[in-house]
């Protein structure tokens, strides 16, 4: 069995180039379509295996996900607890077809990454949406690994990533951990950091719309539970946007309103439609059918995109993309990683499991 903790699963993740990075969305990009394209068969006949995840609140509100998952050459089950003591804790378990325990991974790093080279897969593909400025919503590690992997994965395309927090400290803890060595890395590029604690109500509201107006692309991070800015804020400039949302993940939950949500002419690109339905609190709230929704997997069919791989919005009208996370996203992903942490002797070998 090979142990990857977290300090060795984030050297992996932070080394990649901008080909390496590109071989882990093309194998997150496979997962999805094998996914979408055995939801006609039988039990007996799919590939791939994932029961809605089970949530289990205790009576200290400490929260924990259970995400198993099988892709038939391996089975695999990811744990996470939130607490407010010890923040996001987690760990991916992957065995063989037969039960063997084969490898073990620390969570928190990968699911960020997972999370966000997901989102990109679809900003990847998306033509006739600028790049160049970008908004985040969020402080954590998923608003830093969509930084991260914009910037690697659209080079010298983004002139300016905003980070937009309610929380100052979080905001100043990730200035100082990540976007301090960012701007060394990517000098040409200007970072921006607002945060609502502490600024004036009137200035905050003022800023912030003026950032979401001018955005190109919005990554919505946070798991609020109110939308973190009105669709007025969108309608101050007419231009085409790219809207990513993954920080809501129960059916209270709302990162943004309905008219924001509907903004795509009423379609939403997802991970998984049921998922989707099930947890989202926007989709829900918005009363949207599982026809309004298109699933990745079923998007990137040869068919569906063009020759370039890419595929156009419709004249004057947003990509919206909501991501709840599936377990054989984990598994494809902790597998990869188990692979470069053997071959950068990172982590190290367990006996006896």
């Amino acid at each position: 069995m090979y142990l990857l903790p977290e300090p060795a699963v984030a050297k992996v993740l932070r080394g990649l180039d901008r080909s390496q990075a590109l071989l882990f969305l093309r194998t997150l990009d496979q997962a999805l379509v094998t996914v979408t394209a055995q939801h006609d068969l039988s039990s007996e006949e799919k590939l791939v295996h994932q029961p809605l995840r089970t949530a289990i609140t205790t009576k200290e509100q400490n929260l924990s996900l259970f995400m198993p998952v099988s892709n038939t050459s391996s089975t695999g089950i990811k744990i996470v607890t939130a607490s407010k003591s010890h923040g996001i804790i987690g760990v991916i378990n992957v065995f063989s077809p037969e039960g063997k325990l084969l490898g073990l991974l620390s969570a928190a790093e990968i699911t960020a990454f997972r999370t966000a080279l997901t989102v990109m897969s679809l900003l990847f593909r998306v033509q006739k949406i600028r790049r160049e400025r970008i908004v985040i919503l969020g402080s954590g590690r998923q608003a830093e690994w969509h930084a991260r992997l914009a910037l690697l994965l659209c080079p010298g395309e983004v002139k300016k990533i905003s980070f937009v927090n309610r929380g100052r400290k979080r905001l100043e803890e990730l200035e100082r951990d990540v976007v301090s060595d960012l701007k060394t890395t990517y000098p040409d590029v200007e970072f921006s950091m607002l945060a609502k604690d502490g600024t004036d109500e009137e200035e905050y509201e003022g800023r912030l719309r003026d950032e979401i107006s001018a955005a190109d692309v919005i990554f919505s991070c946070t798991p609020s539970t109110e939308p973190n800015f009105p669709f007025s804020y969108l309608e101050a400039s007419q231009h085409s946007r790219f809207i990513s949302l993954i920080g809501s993940y129960r059916p209270h939950m709302q990162e943004i309103d309905s008219e924001t949500l509907l903004s795509g002419g009423g379609m939403v690109y997802v991970d998984s439609r049921e998922a989707c339905l099930e947890e989202s609190g926007e989709l829900i709230k918005a009363g949207l059918e599982g026809e309004q929704l298109v699933e990745l997997g079923e998007l990137y069919q040869p068919e569906r995109l063009g020759g370039d791989g890419t595929f156009e919005v419709p004249e004057g009208k947003n990509v919206v993309m909501k991501v709840v996370g599936m377990g054989i996203m984990d598994l494809v992903t902790g597998n990869r990683l188990l692979e470069v942490g053997r071959e950068r002797a990172l982590g190290m070998e367990v006996d006896g499991f």
